[in-house]
């Protein structure tokens, strides 16, 4: 029976054995003194040290100077009969090159009790390591790009709202072109960054996927970390959040032509160009502005006319566009705050643009909008300096009497106002085609 027991146990160990040197983790005894004591083909793999290289040294070779305080408070938990579980830190190979690894550290016992050495299983998580760190820096890449951007628009709203309420509008030109200029450039970097950075997402995503197929049994904390930051949701969900920044990026581009064309600091004073073109970007900007309010948001019907390339200057026009349609806005503003939600189902407020050939020189641009109209009393006043219809401190009075000069002696045109008190209110342009074309008509 003793040499049946014999057997069995010698059995036991050689298959013990044979488990821990088929092992691709790095299998380590070691004396509480820190002397390595058995080193299986795991650890030859891991640090590049032979057993017989290793048996009789102390683990301290494996430790980079910056680490060399971890063996010893590792040594003084294990006389503690405290386990070590999955600590990750950074360990020394033979040939000098630091490597990520992940500790687990268990105490051994003699027959008495008493604690005489350590077992140490060491796994290799560089590969995790390099995954967790290119997601990191691509995260807060991509944070700081949007973090930048997002500061930079908010600017430029501010910037263009405390314009429009001041009615500074002779120096709006200038203003967003330099903005446009600004924005333009590191649009431009963050748009064409956007499709490397979508390709180092799916690469480092398939490398993930790789590693997860070849080391499907995570250690627990791996597993614990990826149930809570759902990585199969994440993994699924970037690529998404990136064709989502890819359209925000078109769409800033798009904005930033508008820019261009409203201000058109860069052409001529006077220069044939297409109205249609100035009142579209003049509609974008105002966009915030149009969306949904109180209960809708507001209709633009445009009803556009064959138009000829007019004679004008670009940027002084686009400035009358503004000031005429951002009043339109305001007007149903405060004609949306006095009706109910049904009220405003049966009549949305709506701004009307139509542009036409009024003759064979002139053209006419007609901005109505369905307000509650302009007093009689104020009609009157209406292009006068520093007289407005609004509340105190959301007015200077200065828009419409700008309009009407840029119109009347800059363009030698017209504008006038029509207006049904509770109704409507419509502005009327009408300019030559060309600044000669007055001349030459008999």
């Amino acid at each position: 029976m003793e040499n049946l027991a014999t057997e069995q146990a010698e059995e036991a160990l050689f298959h013990l054995a044979a488990i821990v040197e088929s092992s691709e983790d790095a299998i380590i005894s070691k004396t509480l003194d820190g002397v390595i004591i058995s080193w299986n083909l795991g650890a030859e793999r891991l640090f590049g040290y032979k057993a017989q290289e290793a048996i009789g040294q102390s683990v301290t070779m494996l430790l980079p100077v910056e680490r060399m305080t971890e063996e010893a408070q590792i040594i003084q938990e294990l006389r503690q009969g405290k386990r070590v579980e999955h600590f990750e830190t950074v360990r020394q190979r033979k040939d000098g090159t630091l490597i990520d690894i992940s500790l687990t550290i268990s105490p051994v016992k003699n027959t008495t009790g008493r604690i005489i050495g350590a077992s140490k299983i060491a796994r290799d998580i560089s590969t995790r390591k390099q995954i967790e760190k290119a997601l990191e820096e691509s995260q807060a890449l991509l944070q700081q790009k949007a973090t930048a951007l997002e500061t930079t628009l908010l600017e430029l709203e501010r910037t263009h709202i405390q314009l429009i309420q001041n009615e500074k509008m002779s120096s709006l030109g200038q203003l967003v072109a330099g903005v446009a200029h600004e924005i333009n450039n590191p649009v431009n970097f963050i748009y064409a960054n956007l499709k490397p950075a979508n390709e180092y997402t799916q690469d480092i995503l398939k490398l993930l996927r790789l590693y997860q197929k070849h080391y499907p049994r995570a250690v627990p904390e791996i597993q614990e970390k990826s149930e809570e930051i759902d990585l199969d949701f994440l993994a699924e969900d970037l690529p998404k959040l990136l064709s989502s920044m890819v359209v925000g990026a078109d769409r800033i581009q798009t904005i930033v032509r508008s820019l261009r064309n409203f201000s058109r600091l860069d052409e001529a004073e006077m220069k044939s160009v297409n109205i249609h073109e100035g009142i579209d970007s003049t509609l974008m900007l105002l966009q915030h502005r149009l969306k949904v309010k109180y209960h809708r948001e507001i209709e633009v019907v445009k009803n556009y006319g064959n138009l000829p390339l007019v004679e004008c200057n670009a940027s002084q026009l686009n400035q009358v566009f503004m000031n005429l349609i951002s009043n339109a806005i305001d007007a149903l503003e405060e004609r949306d705050q006095q009706l109910t939600f049904s009220e405003i189902e049966q009549q949305p407020s709506q701004i009307l643009i139509s542009t036409r050939m009024l003759n064979s020189h002139q053209i006419q641009i007609r901005i109505m909008d369905n307000g509650l109209g302009i007093p009689k009393i104020a009609q009157e006043r209406l292009f006068n300096p520093f007289f407005t219809t609004k509340p105190i401190g959301k007015g200077t009075g200065l828009g419409l009497s700008i309009s009407y000069q840029i119109v009347t002696e800059k363009h030698r045109g017209s504008l006038r106002c029509h207006s049904i008190p509770g109704q409507e209110t419509e502005f009327v342009i009408e300019i030559p085609i060309r600044q000669d074309c007055l001349n030459n008509v008999s």
